[in-house]
């Protein structure tokens, strides 16, 4: 693909999340996208197929679901759980027009939650396994295996929103690290995580 076509694409992809972010995919037209891309309107059927097409390549291209791919191989189920708490919370924290667009999409029960859960889905089940096994080799504590996956994704995915309302000013100070840093320790707390955080 030329460099010339894959900005373009990049272009479209962008433009589209942005304003599936703002205005919510039923209320966002293919041209809208393309004027903002800057981009001829048979584009979007060129390099997508359409404004379905688009939807799904922006969580192709933007959902970090492909990091699962490149965590550390590791067989402590402890670094594996970090690696999850950071690239989770990081990626919603910088990325908060994916986040909108899942939370719209969710709220609708549109066709395209498929989409998102397809991404969704091998995250959540990596952190299933990272539990399990923790669990089993005694390093996590809980009764449930249902309720705890619930409750870390339930962590994972609280309301960025929230922190922006009551200390967006607080956040800034403490920076994205720290704030993670915070997740991880509320996190490994819960689990009753026998080792040493470093």
């Amino acid at each position: 693909m030329s460099e010339e076509k894959d900005d373009v694409r990049s272009r479209i992809l962008r433009s589209a999340k942005g304003l599936f972010a703002r205005q919510g995919f039923d209320k966002t037209t293919v041209r809208q996208i393309c004027e903002e891309a800057d981009a001829n309107v048979a584009l979007v059927s060129y390099h997508f197929g359409g404004k379905e097409g688009v939807f799904e390549a922006i969580f192709d291209t933007y959902f970090p679901d492909h990091r699962l791919d490149e965590m550390p191989s590791s067989t402590d189920p402890a670094t594996e759980l970090r690696y999850i708490i950071q690239g989770a919370t990081s990626f919603r924290l910088k990325d908060r027009e994916i986040g909108a667009i899942i939370q719209q999409e969710l709220a609708l029960q549109s066709p395209r939650v498929d989409v998102i859960e397809r991404h969704r889905g091998q995250v959540w089940n990596r952190l299933r396994l990272i539990l399990e096994k923790g669990k089993e080799e005694g390093i996590f504590q809980f009764a449930s295996l249902d309720t705890t996956h619930l409750f870390v994704i339930g962590t994972l995915l609280s309301d960025v929103r929230m922190v922006d309302a009551q200390g967006a000013s607080q956040l800034a100070e403490l920076g994205i690290k720290q704030f993670i840093d915070d997740m991880e320790i509320y996190i490994f707390s819960a689990l009753h995580y026998t080792g040493t955080l470093q």
